[in-house]
C-alpha cells in the first residue's frame, strides 16, 4: 500500500509541474501590440510596445514592478508585472533597464482591475524589440 501512495504523490508532483503555468516561460502564441492586448484575455501571446512608465512598489504586497506599455499609469494599455520574488533573476533593475525601450513580453494575457497584463516570472519572457 505504501509504494502505491508514494507513486501517487510522485505522479501528482510531476503533473503539478506540467500544469503550473508559472513553472516555465510560456510559449508565445500570437504577436500583438499593447493596444490590442485587451482583446485577447486568456490567450498566450507576445505583446509588444514601448515601456513609457515603470514603477517598483516596495510598499505593496508582493513588491511588484510594473512595466506599462504605450500608455502610462494610471491607464496603461498593457502592463508587464514582475513580483519581488522574481526580481533577483534580472541583472539590472527592470524599472530602470526597460524604461523608454521597445519590448515584447510573452505569456498568457490576464485581466487585473480591468487592465490586461502578463506576469513575468522569467527574464526570457521579455525581450528588447525594434517594433516601432
Amino acid at each position: 500500500m505504501l509504494p502505491l501512495v508514494a507513486l501517487v504523490l510522485v505522479l501528482a508532483l510531476v503533473l503539478s509541474r506540467i500544469i503550473d503555468p508559472g513553472s516555465a516561460p510560456p510559449e508565445p502564441g500570437i504577436t500583438i501590440s499593447a493596444l490590442e492586448a485587451g482583446e485577447h484575455i486568456g490567450t498566450p501571446a507576445e505583446v509588444c510596445g514601448t515601456v513609457v512608465s515603470a514603477d517598483y512598489i516596495t510598499q505593496s504586497d508582493g513588491t511588484p514592478t510594473f512595466l506599462n506599455l504605450d500608455k502610462p499609469y494610471p491607464e496603461p494599455a498593457f502592463t508587464g508585472v514582475i513580483f519581488g520574488s522574481d526580481r533577483h533573476k534580472f541583472r539590472s533593475p527592470p524599472e530602470e533597464f526597460f524604461l523608454n525601450r521597445s519590448v515584447c513580453i510573452s505569456g498568457t494575457i490576464r485581466l487585473h482591475n480591468n487592465l490586461p497584463q502578463i506576469i513575468i516570472s522569467d527574464p526570457e519572457q521579455i525581450s528588447l524589440s525594434n517594433h516601432r
